[in-house]
């Protein structure tokens, strides 16, 4: 595992993930969200566009991927090979659909350069106490001195107000897999 732990945290969870667009919940939904966060947590490491952060007790972390300017180069045969093994042995025979999900989640992303914020989360029991608005602003201080917008996408409604606080607001929601999977998607200008 990455040593970073919070996959129950995912803000309840946040990304769109394989679990949210076709796995079962309960145990195996937890077991996919830890699956998940262990997989972007490890990327995250080897991969110089994305940013890992954490609190100190890493009970709080996000996953951030930097702005791209122009085309965006696709990833290694072998990450790609990975993350598809990944996503098939969380879904199964539902590869197909969850993979036609992911495109059109990319597709709706903006086309100007901006930070994504892959996801972002606290262990329960730290909920509730500004650790994941602490962990978020240095990374949204940067896009307001360099003049450059975040993005994110919500799975959960009752993110949303965590998300105005820090000045995301709405821009589109994305039905997907037949109106089973919802995505709200939200941008935040510099400030």
């Amino acid at each position: 595992m990455s040593g970073i732990s919070p996959p129950l945290f995912l803000l309840k969870p946040s990304p769109v993930t394989p679990s949210s667009v076709g796995f079962s919940q309960g145990k195996k939904h937890q077991e996919a969200l830890y699956k998940w966060w262990d997989f972007l947590a490890q990327n995250a490491k080897i991969n110089p566009q994305w940013i890992l952060t954490s609190d100190p007790t890493e009970s709080t972390s996000s996953i951030w991927t930097k702005p791209v300017e122009g085309s965006i180069e696709s990833d290694p045969d072998d990450a790609q090979t990975a993350f598809i093994n990944l996503v098939q042995g969380l879904v199964g025979d539902r590869l197909p659909k969850v993979l036609e999900v992911f495109a059109e989640v990319h597709a709706s992303h903006p086309k100007e350069p901006h930070w994504y914020l892959q996801a972002v989360g606290t262990v329960p029991q730290m909920q509730g106490r500004g650790i994941a608005a602490r962990i978020l602003k240095p990374i949204l201080e940067i896009c307001d001195a360099e003049g450059v917008g975040a993005y994110l996408e919500s799975t959960n409604p009752r993110n949303l107000s965590f998300y105005y606080r820090l000045g995301f607001k709405v821009k589109t929601e994305l039905l997907m897999d037949g109106g089973k999977a919802a995505l709200t998607c939200m941008w935040r200008e510099p400030t």
